[in-house]
């Protein structure tokens, strides 16, 4: 069989990979800790006497612990490989949550959160981001972003599944029917599935004909070179800007939706059309990103979300704000998809979970801060339309910083070699 029509066949196992990673990163801390949250909430509180502030102050807390253990887990990834920190990581993470029907005070509730957000943060999307990575390169940007829906995916299902276990079994049995899901169905799936490079089970990158002295692709920046790059602090700048407007925006939609005299219902609608439009948007730019200039599919969709972002500041009919939560719910996906695949083109795989897992982390704390940010300006003002004329204004700059970044180059796209 020649080269070319081998390469042409179907990359069966490679994508089996991806089903991997995304069912994977929708088991992870963002989807299990978060969503699950809202069900146990109201159990917890009725039991315990803790306030809403008091519980969901330990996500938080969570938060903050995974954007200043990400680094961390991004070194020891490039240094020990991904599955040596994957695999232990799904462990711990299945262990906290079995351990967590123990809880008996307050101090053992926040531990449980920052457990999560410390011992665990190697199941957050590094490590599979690394692998996938390895496995493709010319239909890289289709896997990473099919993969990245996972939390997507975990958002969808996981708030159903809580719903059930916690009417079935009580918020105990909600935390050990997801710590059974991680002991039993993502540890298996990523100990025998998802291997760190085609290599191991004989195939080659996107499927094409192994070479004996074929290695997987190293080659790129170290972190040290990566932060002597200007190309690096812009996409930091971009992408903690763009963290800052639409994740501070997302808890906020229905009250904002709310004050411009939107029916609770109506309002609800367009916030879960915004989840839907993220979801299409993870997928739409993945496969963009094999067929365009990274640059330009940036371009567009961060002028989607200032479009957005302008038309909330206004008094609009319910179409047009359907419209709005359709547009920043599809830009939403660039924020973590687009990061990796381009740090992957800018900066090669060398060092790629160091400075991926150290944009993140900025990219984490924002996400983690603008929602109280948004809070705070309209507690003082009333009103979200200053905290909104302040956003569109950040997206209008994540434009022109994209406009600095230098061309990853042709053989950075569908080469042998990611690297550039």
């Amino acid at each position: 069989m020649t080269a070319d029509a081998l390469s042409s066949r179907p990359f069966v196992r490679g994508w089996l990979v991806v089903g991997v990673a995304l069912f994977g990163i929708s088991t992870g801390p963002a989807a299990f800790g978060l969503a699950s949250m809202g069900l146990v909430s109201s159990p917890l509180s009725a039991e315990f006497g803790w306030s809403m502030s008091q519980i969901s102050g330990a996500v938080s807390l969570m938060m903050l612990a995974t954007a200043a253990c990400m680094p961390i887990a991004g070194k020891m990834v490039d240094k020990w490989g991904p599955r040596r920190v994957l695999l232990p990581s799904i462990l711990v993470l299945a262990a906290t949550f079995l351990l967590a029907p123990f809880i008996r005070n307050y101090a053992q509730f926040l531990t449980f959160y920052i457990a999560i957000g410390t011992v665990a943060v190697g199941t957050n999307s590094v490590a599979y981001m690394r692998i996938l990575s390895s496995w493709f390169d010319r239909r890289r940007g289709l896997a990473i972003g099919v993969a990245g829906s996972g939390t997507g995916l975990g958002f969808a299902y996981v708030p159903l599944l809580s719903a059930a276990l916690v009417a079935q079994f009580g918020w105990r049995g909600c935390y050990i029917g997801l710590g059974c899901i991680l002991l039993f169905v993502t540890l298996p799936l990523v100990f025998f599935i998802m291997k760190e490079t085609p290599q191991d089970v004989g195939l080659a990158v996107d499927g094409g004909i192994p070479s004996e002295t074929a290695e997987p692709p190293q080659g790129g920046s170290s972190l040290s070179e990566a932060l002597r790059s200007r190309d690096f602090w812009v996409l930091l700048a971009v992408f903690v800007g763009l963290a800052f407007a639409l994740y501070g925006l997302m808890p906020h939609l229905v009250p904002l939706l709310a004050s411009r005299g939107m029916g609770e219902a109506a309002a609800a609608s367009i916030a879960s059309l915004f989840g839907l439009a993220a979801f299409g948007g993870r997928l739409l730019i993945g496969f963009l990103l094999d067929k365009f200039d990274a640059r330009r599919i940036a371009l567009i969709f961060f002028s989607l979300s200032a479009i957005g972002l302008f038309a909330l500041t206004l008094s609009l009919p319910y179409w047009a704000f359907v419209v709005a939560a359709i547009l920043l719910g599809g830009s939403l996906g660039a924020e973590v998809d687009m990061l990796a695949y381009l740090i992957s083109r800018y900066f090669g795989l060398k060092a790629f979970s160091q400075i991926f897992s150290v944009m993140f982390s900025a990219v984490l704390m924002a996400m983690g801060t603008a929602p109280l940010i948004f809070g705070i300006v309209f507690d003082r003002t009333g009103s979200y339309s200053s905290i909104l004329a302040l956003c569109a204004p950040i997206c209008l700059v994540a434009i022109g910083l994209v406009l600095l970044l230098r061309p990853y180059g042709a053989k950075a796209r569908g080469a042998a070699l990611s690297s550039t």
